[in-house]
């Protein structure tokens, strides 16, 4: 009953939350067959929430069992389609229920339905792919055990990849491999159960790595400063905020994180010490690289376009207020662990913006003109409207900052910036 709705109004959160959601190879994904949707797990459930959202099929999720404890929340998470997971640490009584989780999750593939497995089994907030549980290749195993051998189930790898998972207006780009058929393990399985399962989940986890982007840690500065730059080269316009051939960008960025992985430690040393000379002498001049390189969003035109979109932004800030207040209020001061912020935030600012537009509409129905209820109907639209104008004056005082620099020290930073552009010319050559 409430998959359909929260479908939609997670649809319109997400969209408000990120500036792109982009998704490659989106065709990789079989309509109509029994499919494990094997990702990675960055956050709490933005994950779920995307491919629920966004995928033509229905999607089923394996969550932690923990969020069934009470019998309401409980209903609640089964009608959205989401299935308890035990662990452990939950005692064994509960470890128990996992049998049933699983014979209902035999049921579904039985049905040719989709579920999505966070195949890591436990969240963490970093940029590359982690070590793969084999309780994905069990679970494909058991169901042909218990529903018979010619089920064509797919196992298909996904990468989901954040610019920033915790931070609004962020992007995230989700990869689809190529699906791995159970039943090219069937002869293996049966000569040597255990050896398929590990064998299954290794192949798994050598396609994930082609779809993550992988971060060196110890440079982790050096990395994301070359993703952004290549982000100023390539501007997106604001819209389609959901994008179903979003590839382009993923491959620039997969290739060059790559690149700086395949790099010598005296190649990365180099190439580091000039991204970190280059950085250091745009943050002493107090600009930005999109200053440098948009210098186009400075053009003195761009501020009648804000001197006209002034009145609806304000009205839009005004208006939106206290929903967007108290979800980051909750997220940031009630939630300690990183990788739930963002989940959190999302959640209660879809519970705190229905509940608030619902009385605003109310009261305006009933209480007021017509006027002030279209108003109150447009409020929406003018809170993105004011979220989308900050932006682009944002763009704007960073290009005029560097503009506003002396002819010298504007040719100086340009000339850093162009000896970078080998450090990634060559990734985004090989797109």
């Amino acid at each position: 009953m409430f998959y359909t709705p929260l479908k939609y109004l997670a649809r319109i959160a997400l969209g408000t939350n990120f500036k792109k959601i982009q998704f490659s190879n989106m065709d990789k994904l079989p309509m109509d067959k029994p499919v494990l949707l094997v990702t990675n797990h960055p956050t709490a459930f933005i994950e779920p929430c995307i491919f629920g959202s966004y995928l033509d099929r229905p999607v089923n999720f394996i969550v932690r069992g923990d969020l069934f404890k009470k019998p309401m929340y409980a209903r609640l998470m089964r009608d959205i389609h989401m299935i308890p997971i035990f662990r452990a640490s939950e005692g064994y009584d509960n470890l128990k229920n996992n049998y049933g989780t699983f014979d209902y999750c035999y049921e579904l593939l039985n049905d040719g339905q989709l579920i999505q497995i966070l195949a890591e089994a436990s969240t963490a907030q970093v940029k590359r792919s982690r070590p793969l549980k084999k309780g994905t290749a069990r679970m494909a195993f058991g169901a042909l055990e218990k529903y018979g051998r010619d089920q064509d189930i797919n196992l298909v790898p996904c990468g989901i990849n954040y610019t920033a998972a915790d931070e609004f207006r962020s992007d995230v780009m989700i990869s689809f491999g190529d699906p791995i058929r159970i039943q090219d393990f069937l002869e293996m399985f049966d000569d040597n159960e255990a050896k398929a399962i590990r064998a299954l989940t290794w192949q798994l986890q050598e396609e994930m790595k082609k779809l993550i982007i992988h971060v060196n840690d110890d440079h982790e500065e050096v990395y994301e400063f070359l993703f952004e730059m290549d982000r100023n080269d390539h501007l997106q316009p604001i819209f389609p905020i959901y994008d179903e051939k979003g590839e382009a960008r993923f491959k620039r960025e997969f290739n060059i994180a790559d690149q700086l992985n395949e790099a010598t430690q005296d190649q990365l040393a180099s190439i580091s010490k000039e991204v970190l000379t280059y950085k250091k002498s745009v943050e002493s001049l107090g600009v930005s690289d999109f200053g440098v390189r948009q210098t186009r969003f400075g053009e003195w035109v761009n501020i009648l376009i804000l001197a006209l979109g002034f009145a609806p932004f304000l009205v839009g800030r005004i208006g939106c207020f206290l929903p967007i207040y108290f979800a980051n209020r909750l997220g940031v001061q009630k939630v300690r662990q990183r990788e739930f912020v963002a989940s959190v935030k999302l959640a209660s600012g879809i519970g705190f913006s229905f509940f608030y537009y619902l009385v605003l509409i109310l009261l305006a129905f009933f209480f007021t003109s017509w006027q002030v209820l279209l108003l109150v109907l447009l409020l929406p639209l003018l809170g993105y409207f004011s979220i989308v104008y900050q932006e682009f004056y944002r763009q704007f005082r960073q290009a005029r900052k560097f503009l506003n620099l002396s002819k010298s020290e504007q040719v100086h930073l340009q000339r850093l910036r162009s000896d970078l552009v080998p450090a990634y010319s060559i990734a985004q050559e090989r797109t």
